[in-house]
């Protein structure tokens, strides 16, 4: 993998993989630190590993996008394909949304769907969900437990042992769902 390593102001280090590429920031002071390069090494080692264990999934190719695990032929969408992909995306959740709110009498203010790097999914205290768009592009098993999870926070603002009781009433292998989310990345 390639590794481009970057002296920073920063009191901090930090690594990261963007694009296939291990990107690592060095505090500009620590720049001679042998020891602390090779402990840095042993780390970086480590992440890489992990990062490789992921389900790395492509989404847009050049001629398909992937919607709920299924490719489907860019030719089936207008010119702003981020906006109708959205809407799908809307138009799919929100009855799911309806369905589980209702079955655990909690009341949501409204959904939205944005595009996050990290986050597939949020509830702010004042009720509101928020979805992030790459979701459209995995198995709708994991779309409606990111939803069944959501709903619950309605309720539960934590992972507390009642929220989890709560998940675990509509989407009883949630354990199994969620290890499997956590392993895939969308490029």
């Amino acid at each position: 993998m390639e590794t481009e390593i970057i002296y920073t102001h920063n009191r901090n280090w930090y690594a990261k993989i963007r694009d296939e590429k291990l990107i690592i920031e060095i505090p500009y002071f620590l720049r001679f630190n042998e020891k602390f390069k090779n402990s840095l090494l042993e780390k970086w080692q480590k992440l890489v590993e992990r990062h490789q264990k992921y389900n790395h999934v492509q989404v847009v190719t050049e001629n398909n996008v992937l919607l709920f695990w299924e490719n489907v032929e860019k030719t089936e969408f207008s010119w702003n394909l981020d906006k109708e992909i959205k809407q799908i995306l809307l138009d799919y959740i929100t009855p799911l949304v309806d369905e589980y709110s209702e079955k655990l009498w909690y009341k949501y203010k409204n959904i939205r769907v944005w595009k996050a790097k990290t986050k597939w999914w949020s509830c702010s205290f004042d009720q509101k969900l928020m979805f992030n768009i790459n979701l459209v592009h995995l198995p709708t098993k994991y779309i409606r437990y990111v939803i069944v999870h959501e709903v619950c926070h309605l309720k539960h603002k934590n992972h507390s042992d009642k929220f989890w009781a709560e998940v675990e009433k509509i989407f009883p292998n949630y354990k199994q769902v969620k290890k499997e989310l956590r392993k895939m990345v969308i490029k």
